[in-house]
C-alpha cells in the first residue's frame, strides 16, 4: 500500500478498511462504557468500588497510550495493533469469566486493568499508520476521520446496540457479544493493513536503543513544553467526557428510575453530534488552524455543554 491522494472528504481511501476496523473494534470496546459501573454495583459492590475499577482502567490506558506510538515505530504499527488485539480478547474473557462471573473484585481490577492497557495499543498505533501512509497536506483531515470513527464506535453504536441486546440477553450476554465485535474489527485490521508503509528508522536498533526510545517517551512531557500543555488540555477535557460514563448510569438508573436500555439510548443521542463534528474537525483544523478549533470547540464548547447535560438531566427527574 502506498501513499496516495485518493480521498473522500478528507478520508484517505487507501486506509478505508483500517478506519472500518477501528469503528467495529471500538463498538465492542464501548459496549460496557454506559452500563458497567451500574452492573458492578448490582453485583454487590459500592459506587466507590465501581468507580475505582474505571480509575484503574484509565490509568492503564493512559500508560499504554503514552508508549503506543513509540512501540509502533519500533516494531511497526501492525504488530503493535496485533498485540493490543490479542491482549484485549484474552483479558476480556478472563474479566468476564473470573472477574464478573465470580463477582471477585480483585480479579475485576486485575483483568479489567490489563484490558485497559490493551486497547490503546490497537487504537493509537493506527494513528502512526495514518502518518506514514497519508500525504502530509491531508493528515489533519485523516486524523479527524480517525476520531470520527472512534466516536461512532465507542459512543454511538457502543451505546445503541446494548440498548436492544440487554433486554434479551442481559448484561453478561452483551459483554460476550462485545468480544465478537472486537474479534471482527481486529481481523479486518490485520488483513487489510498488511501492506501499509511502515516506519523503518527504528527497525535495526539494538534492544538497549529501543528501551532508550521508550525512555524518551516517558520524559517527553518534561522536555517538550508544548506536549505538556497539550496533554493537560486533553486530560482536563476528557475528565468530564469519561466521568459522565461512570456516574451517569448509576444516576439515571438508580435515582431517576430509567431502565438500562432507556439510559443507553439517551447516552447514544448525546454521542451522535460528536461524530458529525469530528468529521469536520480535521477539515476545520486545516482551514482555521488547530488552535482555534481546540480552543473554541474543544475547550469552550466542552465547558458550556457539560452543565447543559446536568441541567437537562435534572429536568428529567420524576
Amino acid at each position: 500500500m502506498s501513499i496516495n491522494n485518493k480521498q473522500w472528504l478528507g478520508l484517505p481511501l487507501n486506509l478505508l478498511w483500517g478506519y472500518i476496523a477501528i469503528a467495529v473494534f471500538m463498538t465492542g470496546d464501548g459496549f460496557e462504557l454506559a452500563f458497567l459501573s451500574h452492573y458492578i454495583k448490582a453485583l454487590g459492590f459500592s459506587p466507590a468500588e465501581a468507580s475505582f475499577a474505571f480509575t484503574l482502567y484509565g490509568l492503564a490506558a493512559a500508560l499504554s497510550a503514552w508508549i503506543s506510538g513509540v512501540v509502533a515505530e519500533i516494531i511497526t504499527p501492525l504488530k503493535t495493533m496485533m498485540i493490543g488485539f490479542v491482549l484485549w480478547c484474552v483479558f476480556h474473557v478472563l474479566f468476564l469469566v473470573f472477574g464478573l462471573g465470580h463477582a471477585n473484585y480483585a480479579l475485576i481490577l486485575l483483568f479489567y486493568g490489563i484490558r485497559g492497557f490493551a486497547y490503546p495499543l490497537f487504537l493509537y498505533s493506527f494513528i502512526v499508520a495514518i502518518v506514514h501512509n497519508v500525504k502530509s497536506d491531508n493528515a489533519s483531515s485523516a486524523i479527524g476521520w480517525f476520531w470520527a470513527v472512534y466516536s461512532i464506535g465507542i459512543g454511538v453504536f457502543g451505546s445503541y446496540i446494548p440498548s436492544f441486546t440487554i433486554p434479551h440477553i442481559g448484561e453478561m450476554g452483551t459483554l460476550w457479544l462485545a468480544l465478537a465485535f472486537c474479534l471482527t474489527g481486529g481481523v479486518i485490521a490485520l488483513v487489510s493493513l498488511r501492506h501499509i508503509q511502515t516506519p523503518q528508522h527504528m527497525q535495526n536498533l539494538t534492544t538497549r536503543e529501543k528501551f532508550s526510545e521508550l525512555g524518551r517517551a516517558a520524559t517527553l512531557l518534561y522536555t517538550n513544553r508544548n506536549i505538556l500543555l497539550s496533554s493537560m488540555v486533553r486530560i482536563i477535557n476528557t475528565l468530564s467526557l469519561f466521568g459522565f460514563a461512570v456516574i451517569m448510569p448509576m444516576m439515571f438508573v438508580d435515582e431517576l428510575g430509567f431502565s438500562t436500555s432507556e439510559w443507553l439510548r439517551y447516552g447514544q443521542s448525546s454521542s451522535s453530534p460528536p461524530f458529525s463534528l469530528t468529521c469536520c474537525g480535521g477539515i476545520l483544523g486545516e482551514k482555521l488552524g488547530w488552535m482555534k478549533v481546540v480552543r473554541w470547540f474543544g475547550c469552550i464548547g466542552m465547558a458550556l455543554s457539560s452543565p447543559g447535560v446536568l441541567l437537562h438531566s435534572s429536568a428529567l427527574w420524576p
